[in-house]
């Protein structure tokens, strides 16, 4: 093999692998840009819900008043049950 040759054999070479490369780049691209729209999709849809979120929060808050609420109410009973034995008496 001359010269010539061996140099033309080492580009061929070099070709080669870059074009193995450049498809595999191709498809690690193909690949992202499916994750990328993945995620940019799973980003609006959190987005949309923490747009709700203050309509969420609201009915948390509300729960939680009624919850203290009936609390109050179930403690102020216990006082009273305690303070008339008799009404112990009554209770199933």
């Amino acid at each position: 093999m001359s010269e010539t040759t061996e140099w033309l054999g080492g580009l061929e070479s070099k070709v080669r692998e870059a074009a193995e490369r450049l498809q595999a780049l191709r498809q690690e691209n193909r690949r992202l840009a499916t994750q990328v729209r993945d995620l940019e999709g799973r980003l609006a849809a959190a987005e949309a819900r923490a747009a709700a979120g203050p309509a969420d929060g609201e009915w948390r808050e509300e729960r939680a008043e009624i919850r203290r609420r009936v609390e109050s109410l179930t403690h102020t009973l216990e006082e009273l049950i305690a303070s008339e034995p008799e009404l112990e008496e009554d209770l199933p």
